[in-house]
């Protein structure tokens, strides 16, 4: 599925996240969600799978997290989804803080 085309190519991100206790209502719906979610590039929802494209500009990991966990899905709680969930928090709190940057410089 894909949604949003007007993103940010700077601020494109993809995350692939680890999914625990979702049947296939909660999935499809999840879907139906995230297509309409602005800055959404491309979602796929598996059984124990989400792989998304978004324009981290506009939407957080915390956002989709929160998404997620709304439909009755949950992020799994092994270390290494975990590890990075957190490293992808950090990861876009610079990128969003470069584009800040970039958005004050003055046009040379």
């Amino acid at each position: 599925m894909t949604a949003d085309s007007g993103a940010d190519e700077r601020a494109l991100v993809r995350r692939h996240l680890k999914l625990d206790h979702m049947n296939q209502l909660q999935i499809e719906k999840l879907a139906q969600v995230f297509d309409a979610e602005p800055g959404v590039v491309k979602v796929v929802v598996r059984k124990h799978w989400l792989d998304i494209d978004y324009d981290a500009a506009l939407l957080t990991l915390d956002r989709v997290i929160a998404l997620l966990e709304a439909y009755g899905g949950e992020l799994s709680d092994d270390w290494w989804t975990a590890f990075k969930a957190h490293w992808y928090r950090k990861r876009e709190e610079k990128l969003r803080a470069r584009l800040a940057r970039e958005e004050d410089e003055p046009p040379s």
